[in-house]
């Protein structure tokens, strides 16, 4: 089951196909509705981590789902910033960089060792 939960292959699909958009010519309506799928999967998948760990109740739930939380927010606030000022760039640096950097870290230490805990029962 954890490693259902914990596959990304969905948003990181998500994820490249915006990187794709910007760094070709894409129009706006274009990088509003990757933007709005890449967000709508990670959210999903968000959702379905936090499922699982409740439904396992799993201690460290809270940590992790402020992790999430706090994604959420920051991808949140470039959205809104990119819709502002259209500064594709920005967007494609901050996607990029640290967003890629966050989502790698978030993966392989809380999702690796959130999977493990899971899926030994812990």
């Amino acid at each position: 089951m954890s490693e259902e939960v914990f596959d990304h292959s969905r948003f990181v699909q998500a994820h490249a196909a915006m990187l794709e958009l910007l760094d070709g010519n894409a129009v706006e309506s274009a990088l509003h509705e990757a933007l709005t799928a890449m967000q709508t999967s990670l959210q999903q998948q968000f959702a379905k981590e936090e499922q699982a760990m409740q439904a396992a109740q799993f201690g460290p739930l809270e940590a992790h789902k402020k992790d999430h939380d706090q994604a959420v927010e920051r991808l949140s606030a470039r959205i809104a910033q990119w819709q502002e000022t259209r500064d594709k760039q920005a967007l494609l640096e901050y996607l990029e960089g640290p967003f890629t950097d966050w989502f790698v870290r978030h993966v392989n230490t809380r999702d690796f060792i959130t999977a493990q805990r899971l899926s030994l029962g812990v």
